[in-house]
């Protein structure tokens, strides 16, 4: 696999967790939107998957481990199956952090 993110790795721990599953979520949207172009929908399940790499990194995320691993591994799923949508792999990520589900969510309700 091709190293995405050259310089972000050793900063990665200096942003928020909410701010990392952002990241994350913003490759898997950027997937979602090149469905019809598979080489550039699995560059983007790549940045995902090295990104969800680095959080594995950060003792922030300790506690929740094992929703990351399955996290991972659906998205890792998602590589090998034929391009789809990320929506729900979005909401789930969304979920591990109250922060960033606040932060997609602030003035949906409306």
């Amino acid at each position: 696999m091709t190293l995405w993110h050259k310089t972000l790795q050793s900063r990665f721990t200096d942003f928020s967790p909410a701010q990392q599953i952002l990241m994350v979520c913003n490759e898997l949207n950027r997937a979602q939107n090149h469905r019809k172009n598979e080489s550039e929908y699995h560059n983007s399940l790549e940045r995902a998957l090295e990104l969800m790499d680095f959080i594995y990194t950060d003792k922030r995320w300790q506690k929740k481990l094992g929703e990351l691993t399955r996290a991972r591994s659906v998205l890792a799923q998602a590589y090998l199956e034929k391009p789809g949508l990320t929506d729900q792999l979005q909401r789930m990520l969304l979920q591990l952090d109250c922060e960033a589900w606040k932060m997609m969510n602030t003035g949906l309700e409306s």
